[in-house]
């Protein structure tokens, strides 16, 4: 079989399994949010989303984007059958992995020892417990990157796409039955037990397959030489994330817990796009680094495939959202259909950027990711700004205004830089 017709089997297969996994993920997701938030109230859920982006973000800057570089470092081990090769990727990260984690829980009690504002209120234990969960969902990540090069595309994403939403939404309604009681710290901590149980299990899938063999292997690249491409990586995904996340600190910073949770009620819905979004990228992105090196033609016919997958994806899902918002909102109880507008607001943003997301991966793999870095710093900075402007003005419909402005920025300066550095647009054709 040709490389191009094992691509096209590759796409074909991987997008029932990706858009099949994420999408009764975000059922389950959505779920579970609804759930939450019918039970432990506006100002409860509104510090669980806090605590869970920090979760998110947090999980990312620990891996220092180990999950992203190992579909450049570990194709080899992987296909030589060299276990040792793949242990000693790992157990690096796992080791930055703990370290930065560390860090970062100190940096939190260290806050709420000495009464910083943010965390100077028992609204936000969830916060300093969350801390806990970092470690394990990084490690979860890091296995996971471990599987998709191995093209194990349902034990890389069914565990935390399905188990970790399903499990939550299960044990804290289980919980809530048996106790008579849930809020926000009692979820974190469910959280908690979720992350270590897909650990666990993506463990023992990882050795089932043969994939790791502990033991020392001094042939692998030199450790900076592992962080010089992953670190840059962690920063652009890292940035990217905190564009996405950076109004719910700032509507917390200008108005309160209750507006919170009905920011994160539409954005909840909104996550639909993420969703799809992150399932196509996920499938297309171990072919880019082989696809730069074999050339423009490569690139084209690859840019193009992905950019119609991702554009159709995208336009179904938007307007799905936009026409059943009332109702989706609705589910979410106290009053959450007041966020229509904020959930119109930011499917445009979250749209538009999903369509041209794979402008970043080309200028990333082909060497311009400091530009990338200078881009997605403007953009947090636009959206940190516009945030500031907006919000003690239109509430939650400013921070979903400034969300959307940022996101659009970010990937139509990107096209543009696309067609300097390569040659091509996204949408161009092969």
């Amino acid at each position: 079989m040709t490389t191009l017709k094992q691509e096209q089997s590759y796409i074909s297969r991987g997008t029932i399994v990706m858009m099949s996994t994420f999408i009764a993920g975000f059922v389950f997701s959505y779920l579970f949010n609804v759930s939450l938030a019918r039970i432990v109230g506006p100002h409860d859920y509104g510090n669980y989303k806090v605590a869970e982006a920090f979760i998110s973000l947090g999980s990312l800057v620990a891996a220092m984007g180990g999950t992203k570089a190992a579909s450049r470092f570990l194709p080899h081990h992987i296909s030589a059958g060299s276990g040792e090769g793949v242990w000693e990727y790992t157990r690096f990260y796992l080791m930055i992995i703990l370290f930065i984690s560390s860090g970062l829980g100190l940096i939190v009690y260290v806050g709420h020892a000495l009464h910083v504002s943010i965390f100077d209120t028992q609204g936000y234990h969830p916060l300093l417990l969350a801390t806990f969960v970092i470690p394990f969902a990084a490690a979860s990540a890091l296995l996971s990157s471990v599987l998709q090069v191995a093209r194990r595309l349902d034990l890389a994403y069914m565990p935390w796409r399905l188990g970790y939403p399903g499990l939550r939404l299960i044990l804290c309604l289980l919980f809530f039955f048996v106790a008579g009681y849930l809020n926000d710290v009692t979820a974190v901590l469910i959280t908690l037990v979720v992350c270590v149980i897909l650990v666990m299990f993506q463990a023992f899938q990882v050795k089932r397959l043969s994939l790791i063999a502990i033991g020392r292997l001094s042939s692998v690249a030199a450790p900076k030489q592992w962080l010089s491409v992953s670190a840059p990586m962690m920063l652009v995904i890292s940035l990217q994330v905190m564009m996405k996340q950076i109004d719910i600190y700032m509507i917390e910073f200008f108005t309160d817990e209750v507006a919170v949770g009905h920011f994160g009620a539409a954005q909840t819905c909104v996550y639909a796009i993420g969703t799809t979004q992150m399932a196509l990228l996920n499938l297309i992105q171990p072919l880019v680094y082989p696809a730069t090196q074999q050339g423009l033609q490569s690139i084209k016919e690859l840019n193009r495939r992905a950019f119609l997958l991702m554009t159709k994806g995208i336009v179904v899902i938007a307007t799905l959202t936009c026409v059943f918002g009332h109702q989706l909102l609705a589910v979410f109880g106290h009053d959450t259909h007041l966020a229509y507008l904020s959930l119109v607001t930011m499917t445009i943003g979250y749209s538009v950027a999903a369509c041209l997301v794979f402008s970043q991966s080309w200028l990333q793999y082909s060497g311009s990711e400091k530009l990338i870095m200078v881009i997605l710093i403007v953009s947090v900075l636009l959206n940190g700004v516009l945030n500031a402007i907006l919000i003690p003005i239109y509430n939650i419909e400013g921070a979903a205004a400034g969300t959307a402005i940022a996101l659009i920025f970010s990937g139509v300066v990107t096209a543009i830089y696309m067609k300097k550095r390569i040659g091509i647009y996204p949408w161009s054709r092969a």
